[in-house]
C-alpha cells in the first residue's frame, strides 16, 4: 500500500447507512473526506458530527477515490449532473447489490482518465439512515470486487487497498453474473425469508414472549429499508425467483420427511445442513 494512502481525500455520494459507515471509518483512518447527500440537512449532520470535512460539491475536484453509496438510477443522475465537479482522474466505485451491466452505462458516461471499478461490500447492519452508520462494519468483511475489461488494473489495486484498510479480510475478484447469481442466494432470498418470516399470519403481539436468538438472528435483516430493497429484488428478478423457487424445493423435501414421520430422513437432511455451515464458516474464516 502507498505510504500516503491514507492522505488521499474520498469523497462519498449517498450518506446513510453505508455512506456513514464508509465515512466513519475513512475519517478515522485520517482521510480527507468530502460527504454529499440528495437530502442536505443529512449530509449538515455527519459534518456537525465530525464525520466529514467537507459537504461542498465544489470539493469533489480533490477527491481521487468517490465512493457511491447510492441507488443505480441515483449514482447515473449525480454523474451526469456532477461530471465537470470531478477529479479527472478520480477513481469511481460503488456498492450496488446487483450489477446487471450497470458498469457500462457508467463507464459511457466518463472521460478518458476516469475510472469506474464496480464493488460490494458484504456488510451491514439493521434498520438505515446516517443514524445507524458504524465503521466496525467492514471489520473481518468480505469486499467483493468485479472488474471489467477497461479497469486499469492500479485501479483495482486502488480499490483493494482500500477495501483492506477498511478492514476487511477478503476481496474475491469474480464476474458481474457470478456476483448477481450469487447475491440472489446469499443476500435477497436472506431478506426474503426474513420478511415473510415476520408477515407470517402466525405473528401476533404475543410473539415477543416466545422468541430467543434464534427467531432474532433469522428475523434480523427484516428490519430493513423496503424502497431499496424492491428496487434490488426486481433489478435481480429472475435470478431471485430461482432461489425462491429452490428454497421452497429445499423446504418441502423437509416438509414432507415431516409429514411422513420419516426420522431418518429428517435427521440426515439437519445433518447436511449442519455439515454444510460448518464447511462455510471454516473455509470464510481460512
Amino acid at each position: 500500500m502507498n505510504s500516503d494512502f491514507r492522505k488521499i481525500p474520498i469523497a462519498v455520494i449517498g450518506l446513510g447507512l453505508m455512506g456513514g459507515s464508509f465515512a466513519r471509518r475513512l475519517k478515522e483512518l485520517g482521510h480527507p473526506v468530502i460527504g454529499l447527500n440528495r437530502t442536505k440537512k443529512v449530509a449538515e449532520e455527519a459534518l456537525a458530527m465530525g464525520i466529514v470535512d467537507s459537504i461542498d460539491p465544489k470539493d469533489l475536484k480533490k477527491a481521487e477515490i468517490v465512493i457511491f453509496c447510492t441507488p443505480e438510477r441515483g449514482t447515473l443522475s449525480f454523474i451526469k449532473e456532477h461530471l465537470s465537479l470531478l477529479h479527472e482522474k478520480a477513481v469511481l466505485t460503488d456498492i450496488a447489490g446487483v450489477k446487471n451491466g450497470f458498469a457500462q452505462e457508467v463507464a459511457s458516461l466518463l472521460p478518458e482518465g476516469m475510472d469506474f471499478v464496480s464493488g460490494h461490500p458484504m456488510c451491514g447492519k439493521e434498520g438505515a439512515g446516517l443514524a445507524q452508520s458504524d465503521g466496525a462494519i467492514f471489520d473481518g468483511a468480505n469486499y467483493v470486487l468485479i472488474p471489467e475489461p477497461w479497469n486499469r488494473k492500479e485501479h483495482l489495486e486502488l480499490v483493494k487497498d482500500m477495501a483492506r484498510e477498511l478492514g476487511c479480510a477478503h476481496v474475491p475478484v469474480v464476474t458481474a453474473e457470478d456476483h448477481d447469481r450469487a447475491i440472489a442466494y446469499t443476500s435477497d432470498l436472506t431478506h426474503v425469508v426474513a420478511t415473510a418470516l415476520m408477515n407470517s399470519s402466525s405473528y401476533s403481539e404475543k410473539t415477543k414472549y416466545f422468541i430467543g436468538g434464534s427467531f432474532r438472528d433469522e428475523t434480523r435483516v427484516a428490519d430493513i429499508n423496503g424502497k431499496l430493497w424492491t428496487s434490488l429484488f426486481l433489478s435481480n428478478k429472475d435470478k431471485l425467483l430461482e432461489e425462491i423457487d429452490r428454497f421452497s424445493a429445499s423446504l418441502q423435501t423437509l416438509r414432507e420427511a415431516i409429514a411422513a414421520g420419516d426420522e431418518e430422513e429428517i435427521t440426515a437432511f439437519l445433518e447436511e445442513a449442519g455439515r454444510r455451515r460448518r464447511e462455510m464458516m471454516h473455509r470464510g474464516n481460512s
